[in-house]
C-alpha cells in the first residue's frame, strides 16, 4: 500500500525539523530549551516539543535535570569530533601519558569540553586511582574540575562568557566557586598562568591539575590532567605543575603544534 503524499510530506518535514534541531546543538555546543529551538528552527513550540522528546526517546538528546534544558547525549557529542582527529589525539597522548604515570600515583585524563561539562575520553590509572572517574565517557561539571577550567579559559571571550552565563555553579563542596564573576576571574588567571588547579572543589580531599592540549593552529582542543587524593588540600599538586605542562606540550607537539 502506497503511503499518501500528504502523510509522506509531513514525515519528511518532521525529519528535516529534527535535523535542524540537532544542527543547532552542533553550532552552539551547549544546552537549549524547547522555546529556543522552536524559534531558531522556525517551527511551532508544540512541534518542537514533540520532535525533541522523540530525539530523547531515540537516545540522541537528553534532558539536564538541573537546568530543565536539553543537550546532545555523549554518543551524539562524540560524533562531532572526526575519527581521524580522535585517533591522532590518542596516538599523540599514549607515550606522554605513560611517562607521566611514572611520576604520580594519581589518575590521568584527557578531556574535551561538551557544553558546560567535561567529557573524559582517555585515562591512565595509577595506584591512587579514584573510582569516581574510572570510566572513559564519564562527565563532570566543568566549573568544579581543573580540566573544565582549562577548556573554558582558552575559549574566545564571547563564547566563554556566554557559556558561563548559562552555567549553574552548583556547589559540590564548600570550596566550589559559585559566583560567576569570581569564576570568570579564575578563568582569566588560568589563561595567564597556563594551567588550572582544583583543590577540593569537586570532592573533599581531592585535588587535580590540568594543562591545555593544542592543535596545529594553536587552538585548545583538549586537556590533560592528573587527579589525586591528598592529605593537605591547600597545598594542591604544586609539585606536578611542571610535569603536567610538559606533558600537554608533548601531546600538542604530537598533534603538530609548534610554539
Amino acid at each position: 500500500m502506497t503511503e499518501p503524499t500528504a502523510l509522506r510530506a509531513e514525515r519528511l518535514s518532521s525529519v528535516a525539523a529534527a535535523a535542524r534541531i540537532l544542527r543547532e546543538f552542533g553550532k552552539h555546543s551547549t544546552q537549549l530549551g524547547v522555546s529556543q529551538l522552536a524559534r531558531r528552527v522556525e517551527v511551532g513550540k508544540s512541534t518542537a516539543h514533540r520532535i525533541i522528546w522523540t530525539l530523547v526517546a531515540e537516545g540522541l538528546l537528553e534532558k539536564v535535570e538541573e537546568t530543565g534544558l536539553f543537550r546532545l547525549t555523549t554518543t551524539m557529542g562524540s560524533l562531532g569530533a572526526s575519527a581521524e582527529t580522535s585517533q591522532r589525539l590518542h596516538e599523540a597522548a599514549t607515550i606522554p601519558l605513560d611517562q607521566l604515570r611514572r611520576k604520580t600515583r594519581g589518575t590521568l585524563h584527557i578531556a574535551i569540553l561538551d557544553g558546560v561539562d567535561v567529557l573524559y575520553i582517555e585515562r591512565r590509572e595509577g595506584p591512587g586511582a579514584i573510582p569516581l572517574f574510572r570510566a572513559v565517557g564519564s562527565r563532570n561539571a566543568a566549573h568544579v574540575t581543573s580540566s573544565g577550567k582549562v577548556l573554558l579559559a582558552f575559549l574566545p571571550s564571547d563564547r566563554q562568557k556566554r557559556l558561563v552565563q548559562e552555567m549553574r555553579l552548583t556547589p559540590k563542596t564548600p570550596r566550589t566557586i559559585t559566583s560567576k564573576s569570581d569564576f570568570l576571574t579564575e578563568l582569566a588567571r588560568v589563561r595567564h598562568q597556563g594551567y588550572a588547579e582544583n583543590r577540593g572543589e569537586s570532592q573533599p580531599g581531592m585535588c587535580s591539575i590540568a594543562a591545555p592540549i593544542r592543535d596545529p593552529l594553536g587552538q585548545v582542543v583538549a586537556s590533560v590532567s592528573v587527579v589525586e587524593d591528598v592529605e593537605e588540600v591547600d597545598r594542591g599538586l604544586h609539585h606536578l605543575i611542571g610535569p603536567i605542562v610538559e606533558t600537554a606540550a608533548r601531546i600538542s607537539s604530537g598533534l603538530g603544534w609548534t610554539q
